[in-house]
C-alpha cells in the first residue's frame, strides 16, 4: 500500500482529532470537575481552643439553584463547617477531608477574624491566603466584635438570593454611608510590604437581633422575639461613638458593618467610630456622600439637630512639610451640603441664611477632623491615610528617611486644616 502525502496529512489529522477527543472524555472526571469543587463563599478564623486556629468555612449546597431544590434563595441552603488546626492550610486540609470535595477559595467574598484572634497578628494568615492561586486579592476583610463563626452563622441577606452577591455589595454601601471602610485582603497586604503606612479593616459585628437572640439562647427564627421590652443600655444611636455591635438595627440579616479596624503593622490596635470612619474615608476620596448632624445656628442651645447632606465638591489634598524634626500636615477639604431639617419662617434661598449654615457646616467638619487626627496619631500612633507617603519627600536616601523614624514623630505632627463648605440650601424646599 503506498501512502501518498495527501493520504498522510489525512492519517495526521484523524490522530490529533482522536488525541483530542480521548483527553477531554479522560478528564471529565477529575478533582477540578465542578461538581467534585466545594465553593467556600467565606471564611472565619477565630482562637482555637484546642489548637491555634478555629476555621469556618460557609458553603452553599451545589443544588441550591436547581429546579427541583425549592428554594430559590440561597441562603436557606447555607453550609458552616469548622475545624482546628495550627495553620490556615491546616485547616483547610482537615475540612477537605471532611466534606469530601476539594475546597476551592476562587469564589470567596469575605475573610473574618476576630478581634480576639487579630490583636495577635493576622500576617501569617494573609500570607497564607494569598500564596492560594485561586485567592483573590479582592476578598473583603473584616474585623468582628464577636466570634468570627457568630458573625458568619448569622449572616443571611435580606436582599440578594446569591451571598456572594452581598460581598459585593461593599464596595458601594460604603460610598453613600460612610460608615464603613470597603477593606480588601489585598489592600492590607499592601501595607504590611510598607513600614511607613498601617492597615485597616472592616469593622463587623452583630445586631441587635442577633445580640439579643444570643442573651435569650432561643432557637425561634422570628427576630420580633428577640427584640427586648425594656431599654438596651448597651445600644448607642450616637454616630460619634457608634461602632459595630452596637446599633439599634434589628433584622432577619443578624450582621452589621460600623466603623473601622485599625492596625499597628499586623495586630489589631482599636477602632473607629462611624463619624471617624467618615473623617478617614472624606481624606481618602472614598466617599460619595454622607449625612451630618450640627447645632442649629440660629439657636445652639436647641435640642433638635439640623441635618445635612454632604457631598464632597472636590477631592480631598493634603500636603506635609517637616519643621524642627516636626512634621506639619495640612489638609485641604471642600465639600457642598444641603439641609435635610427645615424649620418654619426660615428663607433658606437668602445667602445670609446659606452662609450662616455653611459656616456651620465648617466648624462641625474641623472639630471631627481635629478629633479624628489626635486619636490617630496620638492614642493609636497609626498613619492609616498614609501621610507618610508626602514626607518622604524630604528625604534623599532611604537611609536619611529610616533614621527619622516616622513611627516615632508622627505623634508630634501638627494638623492644620482648610474646610471649606457650600450649603446649597434645602433638596428639594428653599423657603418654609
Amino acid at each position: 500500500m503506498v501512502i501518498t502525502s495527501k493520504n498522510a496529512l489525512n492519517i495526521i489529522i484523524f490522530l490529533i482529532l482522536l488525541a483530542i477527543f480521548i483527553s477531554a472524555f479522560s478528564n471529565s472526571y477529575t478533582s477540578h470537575n465542578l461538581t467534585n469543587l466545594a465553593y467556600v463563599l467565606a471564611l472565619g478564623v477565630d482562637v482555637g481552643e484546642n489548637a491555634d486556629i478555629k476555621l469556618t468555612a460557609q458553603f452553599t449546597r451545589s443544588d441550591s439553584f436547581s429546579p427541583n431544590s425549592g428554594s430559590s434563595d440561597e441562603s436557606n441552603n447555607l453550609i458552616f463547617v469548622s475545624g482546628e488546626a495550627d495553620s490556615i492550610y491546616g485547616c483547610l486540609n482537615l475540612l477537605n477531608s471532611y466534606m469530601g470535595k476539594e475546597i476551592n477559595l476562587a469564589h470567596c467574598g469575605a475573610v473574618i477574624f476576630s478581634e480576639e484572634y487579630a490583636k495577635n497578628g493576622i500576617s501569617s494568615e494573609i500570607y497564607s491566603l494569598l500564596n492560594t492561586e485561586e485567592f483573590r486579592p479582592t476578598t473583603n476583610l473584616i474585623i468582628s466584635t464577636c466570634h468570627a463563626y457568630d458573625y458568619l452563622s448569622n449572616l443571611k441577606p435580606n436582599l440578594e438570593k446569591i451571598t456572594t452577591n452581598y460581598y459585593a455589595t461593599f464596595s458601594i454601601t460604603n460610598k453613600f454611608t460612610g460608615y464603613f471602610s470597603d477593606s480588601t485582603v489585598g489592600e492590607f497586604f499592601n501595607t504590611l510590604s510598607v513600614d511607613s503606612c498601617d492597615g485597616t479593616a472592616t469593622l463587623g459585628g452583630l445586631n441587635d437581633t442577633a445580640r439579643n437572640k444570643q442573651e435569650s439562647s432561643s432557637g425561634s427564627d422570628d427576630p420580633s422575639e428577640y427584640i427586648s421590652s425594656e431599654k438596651n443600655e448597651n445600644i448607642i444611636t450616637n454616630p460619634d461613638n457608634l461602632t459595630a455591635g452596637s446599633s439599634s438595627i434589628q433584622g432577619k440579616r443578624g450582621t452589621e458593618n460600623i466603623g473601622i479596624a485599625v492596625f499597628d503593622n499586623d495586630k489589631l490596635c482599636g477602632e473607629l467610630t462611624a463619624t471617624e470612619t467618615i473623617c478617614h474615608l472624606l481624606i481618602k476620596n472614598n466617599v460619595g456622600s454622607f449625612i451630618i448632624s450640627i447645632d442649629n445656628p440660629y439657636d445652639k442651645n436647641k435640642k433638635e439637630k439640623v441635618e445635612l447632606n454632604i457631598v464632597p465638591s472636590k477631592k480631598s489634598k493634603f500636603t506635609v512639610d517637616i519643621d524642627n524634626n516636626v512634621p506639619n500636615i495640612y489638609l485641604d477639604v471642600n465639600v457642598q451640603a444641603s439641609i435635610l431639617t427645615l424649620e418654619e419662617n426660615i428663607e433658606y434661598e437668602k445667602t445670609s441664611t446659606l452662609d450662616k449654615f455653611s459656616t456651620a457646616t465648617e466648624d462641625y467638619l474641623k472639630e471631627e477632623l481635629n478629633n479624628y487626627f489626635n486619636k490617630i496619631s496620638k492614642e493609636l500612633n497609626t498613619d492609616i491615610d498614609c501621610f507618610s507617603n508626602k514626607a518622604l519627600s524630604h528625604f534623599n536616601t532611604k537611609n536619611e528617611w529610616e533614621n527619622y523614624n516616622w513611627k516615632e514623630k508622627f505623634p508630634t505632627a501638627n494638623f492644620h486644616l482648610n474646610v471649606k463648605a457650600n450649603v446649597v440650601s434645602g433638596q428639594m424646599i428653599t423657603k418654609t
